[in-house]
């Protein structure tokens, strides 16, 4: 095997073993909360000229979870979009600088607004949450939205 193929052998290897999963890493909708964490859609309004989705994060849980935000009303989140193949990228919102996880204790909620989609689709927005030690993290998914461009 020359040095090329074998420095290719060494990568998939690494990178292998970064794609694996962490068994204390929770991800997608699990639920090691006890309780509930809700993303919930709360329809589109216009404030300041700006038309948005407004969304609200619940969480019903009896443990203080984090989100990844620039400030409390400023989330982190991306957006999938129902295609014929089944859910795919739409848009995100964030870049990670200036951001923090910020704490959403139990039985508190915070609401936030969002981008729309570019043209009429079925979409839906996920925000990571986390516990206190950030040893596992988690997508909530709304439910499905339809939208039809004005």
């Amino acid at each position: 095997m020359n040095k090329v193929g074998l420095i290719f052998l060494i990568l998939c290897g690494i990178l292998g073993l970064m794609a694996c999963e962490s068994p204390h890493e929770q991800t997608l909708d699990d639920q090691p909360v006890p309780g509930t964490v809700q993303l919930v859609y709360n329809g589109i309004s216009t404030e300041e000229s700006v038309t948005a989705a407004n969304f609200t994060l619940y969480n019903d849980s009896t443990v203080t979870i984090h989100y990844f935000a620039y400030d409390e009303n400023n989330l982190h989140y991306s957006s999938e979009v129902l295609s014929d193949t089944g859910w795919a990228y739409l848009f995100w919102n964030w870049c990670g600088t200036g951001a923090e996880y910020l704490p959403l204790e139990p039985q508190q909620e915070i609401s936030f607004r969002t981008s729309l989609p570019p043209t009429s689709c079925t979409w839906r927005l996920l925000v990571n949450i986390s516990d206190d030690s950030l040893d596992w993290s988690q997508l909530r998914r709304s439910a499905p939205i339809v939208f039809v461009k004005p």
